[in-house]
């Protein structure tokens, strides 16, 4: 699955709302990128945490579909060894879901710094923009359009961004036919970091990294309310606090 982020409404195989976003298949997300209604919203740093929740919860699933199929121990052992698995897991968990987070806010405040940041100006970029200023005052606005958009796919950052800098001045000598000029900014950007921005925002708000991990607690067997006798459960916990204990009384020596 590829995380994307709508940039507008979509209603063709499911509703999808701008501003939100949204897990689908490579192919969809594809298609959806291509025909301008979302972005990729994918972060490596943060698909590393979602993969690691998501595989030690299926190893979770393997290793208490083993302790239960265990012949050899009796019935308190093996609850008392499943007690110990949730435990561990419920541990990885809770540390890889603070470990997203902090992430989380690292990237949101990167990318916030990065939105106010552009393009140290060159001496070529300035002269290219001159030379569009100077084209603007003796031929047709149009066609000095046309010769800016062709340049686009191999434009550098730094002209990109001079451009963008002098915008009002270009606009303003084309007088009557600025509007050729509009579309060009989305094309002119360099990054999107105030996009980016949105992105992180959005999954802050709304996004859940332990998808797998909520859905087995509320699902799967070994969490559900009564599978662990009474016991069982008051052995475990008695154990713990012993072992606490005497990691206090060790640590105070």
């Amino acid at each position: 699955m590829n995380n994307v982020y709508m940039l507008r409404d979509h209603h063709a195989d499911q509703s999808r709302k701008a501003g939100y976003v949204y897990a689908v298949e490579p192919e969809r997300a594809a298609e959806l990128i291509a025909e301008g209604y979302a972005v990729k919203a994918d972060f490596p740093t943060l698909n590393n945490y979602q993969r690691q929740i998501d595989r030690a919860v299926e190893v979770y699933r393997e290793h208490a579909d083993r302790i239960e199929k265990n012949a050899v121990m009796s019935a308190h052992e093996r609850q008392y060894k499943i007690a110990e698995a949730r435990a561990q897991l419920d541990e990885t968990i809770a540390k890889l879901k603070a470990g997203y987070q902090t992430e989380l806010k690292a990237l949101s405040i990167v990318s916030a710094q990065k939105a106010f940041k552009t393009e140290a100006p060159t001496p070529e970029a300035q002269a290219f923009a001159d030379g569009v200023l100077i084209q603007l005052r003796t031929n047709d606005p149009a066609d000095v359009a046309a010769l800016i958009r062709a340049q686009l796919p191999a434009m550098d950052g730094p002209t990109k961004t001079e451009l963008l800098r002098r915008f009002d001045e270009i606009k303003a000598l084309a007088g009557s036919k600025a509007a050729l000029f509009d579309d060009m900014t989305a094309q002119l950007k360099v990054g999107d970091s105030a996009l980016e921005y949105k992105i992180l925002t959005q999954i802050q708000r709304d996004g859940n990294a332990g998808v797998a991990y909520d859905h087995l607690t509320k699902t799967h067997r070994t969490y559900q309310p009564g599978y662990l006798a009474g016991e069982v459960s008051a052995q475990y916990r008695s154990d713990r606090e012993y072992e606490a204990a005497m990691a206090a009384l060790k640590g105070g020596e």
